[in-house]
């Protein structure tokens, strides 16, 4: 018998090999002591685990795809973002009341909006039959501040000028809107009864802020694809508040990759499926700013110089 062993005590015996009585060497295979690492262990199990909390919300919400509300496929995306994280939060599905409340208040928030920017008449309709709905469900108050609020930020919001410092008031005029339509249903959802927490919360709090981020790079796509209507109704958008298109390109190219950073938030098992949605989310954003270049550059050079007047629609939803 010969044995093998390393200097010094770390390793200990790396290898055995034995003689028969015929003289022949039976080589064993190397056995190398298994390596355990309990952090790394407990960190793939959380991240299974989101994975399949993940799963089990958006499986639950797949039948909200062809129900009356909400009305969007992005809006039902949402709510089943919603449910995993009440998931990671409580261990519990969001209640099924609760959950068609937030149906109802992402269609009132969609339909305010619209109203706001003069786009449809018919958002009016929509407007008063979800307001009423929520007020029934006990929350007149809430959608009294949240109405509030966005008349406010409507009222001052950046008129579509195009110099170096109006794209930054444009910018932080979007996100402080989305900051508190995020609110207002994180409030619902997590029962709260006030908006200010969940508004501090989209900065503070790692889900919240990394819906945040989703709900902006959603936002840019929009303001991409939608560009030439915006600017034809005299609407601020990522790329009407810019000296030229190329620049607005460029400045909300430089945009969207700020809010696809994560560094800020906790890396979580918790955070890793929203951290996964926002890298998707993030790259379509990416392509379609993309496309919005080659677009430009193969369309006759210039932009629309003309646009209606600025309107605020500010009492129309009194």
């Amino acid at each position: 018998m010969i044995w093998c062993q390393c200097v010094g005590d770390v390793l200990g015996k790396l290898c055995c090999a034995m003689s028969d009585s015929k003289g022949i060497i039976n080589h064993r295979p190397l056995i190398l002591p298994a390596i355990n690492d309990p952090v790394r262990g407990t960190v793939h199990r959380g991240r299974i685990s989101a994975i399949r909390i993940s799963i089990t919300s958006f499986l639950r919400g797949l039948p909200l795809f062809i129900s009356a509300r909400p009305q969007s496929p992005l809006r039902v995306l949402c709510m089943m973002a919603f449910d995993t994280v009440h998931r990671f939060r409580t261990s519990k599905q969001l209640p099924t009341d609760r959950l068609r409340m937030l149906a109802v208040c992402l269609d009132f928030e969609a339909a305010a909006n619209v109203a706001f920017d003069n786009k449809k008449e018919s958002c009016r309709n929509e407007f008063h039959t979800t307001r009423t709905l929520l007020d029934d469900a006990g929350m007149s108050a809430l959608v009294t501040e949240f109405l509030s609020r966005l008349r406010e930020l409507e009222t001052n919001r950046p008129s579509p000028e195009r110099d170096h410092g109006q794209f930054e008031k444009m910018k932080s005029y979007r996100e402080a809107v989305v900051r508190l339509s995020l609110s207002m249903v994180a409030t619902i959802a997590f029962g709260r009864q006030s908006i200010d927490d969940e508004i501090q919360a989209t900065q503070s709090d790692d889900e919240l802020n990394l819906l945040f981020r989703i709900a902006m790079q959603c936002q840019i796509i929009d303001d991409v694809l939608d560009s030439s209507k915006d600017a034809a109704a005299g609407l601020p958008s990522f790329l009407t508040a810019s000296t030229s298109l190329p620049q607005a390109l460029e400045l909300t190219l430089e945009a969207a990759l700020s809010y696809a950073d994560v560094q800020v938030v906790r890396h979580s098992a918790e955070t890793f499926p929203l951290r996964l949605a926002l890298s998707a989310v993030s790259e379509c954003a990416r392509l379609v700013i993309a496309l919005g270049r080659w677009r430009q550059r193969i369309s006759v050079p210039g932009r629309v110089s003309k646009h209606r007047p600025f309107e605020r629609p500010v009492d129309s939803l009194r």
